[in-house]
């Protein structure tokens, strides 16, 4: 009889949560593979907003809505002792706590259940599903996996979990589940690892997919765990790409697809611009969207021009900082120049200005707050729409190292973008900077 496998994206718990295109890649990659070995699988995702038990829940962004986005329902929790001078509502974002837990006592046992956790300081998620499966299931072997235990190992493995997978590299990944589970995926490449398609499938109902068609960053920012999670970058070739684009529009019926990619554009000429070429050619009428932002660096013309006409219609390009100073000191993988030159050629390329959104990151260790204030400057001047972006706290990175003493390193809540604002001091600083510029908000 086959092994039964129960996959959990768990809640998140936090003080602010959206989804902005938010699904368990991972998790689906695996899916597909335990699938193709003959195990017994099943999703539970408490962040499926699409769920028929998922209050309803309209906020957000018209725009975002349209294509799929919107915000999570949220109980309200007491808030952890040490965050009691955060004058924000803690809570868990997702399907409601009943709900999950009468789920789960509908299902048969499992062998084993795994659990992902997105970011470190989203782990009290993780810990409750597990708490929660060994309740119900106690002869249940219990795997937590994700960004949390590859940046925080042992704080991970204090909670109890049966096993502990460290690594976020697919490769790795893979491995460490062979041993685990006594099987041999034969996934010995990255090509073997992307020849299934993501499960999503075990979705009743989908408004968009996800899609990841490289891996790492050649980058190594000092604000980013990029290269630590995945040491080396790898693409997947264009035809392999637009195949998974023209299944998953044919099979689920969605027009929205967000790229999952930390660096979509470089090696341009051999990866994305071949996939740009393609998706001119089929006239597919999809939109596109860039959640993690692109490196202006890379931007051509022919590249702006063919994102225009296939369809990108969320494009927000990363800055950081005006500065040219903190942009070598935090890795220099922009500069002013570059960024104009992209601006320009995505202007000529049709695309307005309010279309585009520029991340700069709010709160980096060190930065003057003059440096923030004439960076918002510097991309109005241009027409464009400043976006602040959070600093968060992420473990052996460069930046960690200069906060020292101002957090305790023994819990990973403390990496969270919220609680870092405020325990820095910069919450008025970052309200003041929003309201320069969203003045009418």
């Amino acid at each position: 009889m086959s092994k039964k496998i129960l996959l959990v994206n768990p809640w998140i718990y936090d003080f602010t949560a959206f989804d902005l295109w938010l699904k368990p890649l991972g998790l689906l990659y695996l899916a597909s593979h335990l699938l193709n070995q003959g195990y017994e699988v099943e999703l539970l995702d408490c962040l499926n907003r699409l769920d028929p038990e998922f209050p309803p829940v309209s906020r957000g962004p018209r725009y975002l809505r349209e294509a799929g986005c919107g915000s999570y329902y949220k109980e309200i929790l007491p808030k952890p002792s040490f965050f009691q001078d955060v004058p924000r509502y803690w809570g868990r974002f997702g399907l409601p706590f009943d709900k999950v837990k009468s789920r789960m006592e509908k299902l048969s046992p499992p062998d084993f259940v795994f659990i992902t956790s997105g970011m470190t300081y989203w782990y009290p998620g993780a810990v409750v599903a597990k708490e929660l499966a060994r309740k119900i299931w106690p002869e249940a072997k219990t795997v937590l996996g994700g960004i949390y235990p590859a940046l925080c190992p042992e704080h991970a493995e204090g909670w109890g979990f049966d096993y502990v997978v460290k690594a976020t590299d697919p490769l790795s990944v893979m491995k460490e589940l062979e041993c685990i589970l006594e099987t041999d995926f034969k996934v010995e490449s990255y090509s073997d690892y992307f020849s299934l398609r993501p499960a999503f499938f075990l979705y009743p109902e989908l408004s968009y997919i996800v899609l990841l068609t490289s891996l790492g960053c050649p980058f190594r920012c000092t604000y980013c765990a990029s290269g630590k999670l995945y040491p080396s970058f790898w693409c997947r070739p264009p035809e392999d790409i637009i195949e998974e684009i023209l299944f998953s529009r044919e099979k689920y019926g969605i027009k929205d697809i967000a790229f999952y990619d930390d660096a979509l554009l470089f090696q341009g000429e051999k990866h994305f611009l071949p996939l740009l070429k393609k998706l001119e050619e089929l006239s597919l009428d999809l939109r596109f969207h860039l959640p993690n932002s692109i490196h202006p660096l890379y931007v051509t013309p022919q590249i702006a021009q063919l994102m225009k006409k296939v369809g990108f219609k969320t494009l927000r390009m990363s800055l950081e900082t005006s500065s040219s100073l903190w942009q070598e000191k935090t890795g220099g993988k922009v500069n002013n120049y570059a960024f104009e030159k992209a601006t320009r050629y995505f202007l000529d390329a049709g695309f307005a200005p309010q279309e585009i959104e520029v991340y700069l990151l709010f709160g980096l260790p060190g930065i003057p707050e003059e440096e923030m204030v004439n960076s918002i400057e510097y991309v109005k001047s241009l027409g464009l729409k400043p976006r602040l972006s959070l600093y968060s706290p992420i473990p052996d990175t460069p930046d960690y190292y200069k906060i020292e003493g101002l957090l305790p390193e023994d819990e990973p809540l403390f990496h969270n973008k919220i609680a870092f604002l405020y325990k820095s001091g910069n919450a008025l600083l970052y309200q003041k900077l929003q309201r320069a510029i969203a003045p009418e908000d």
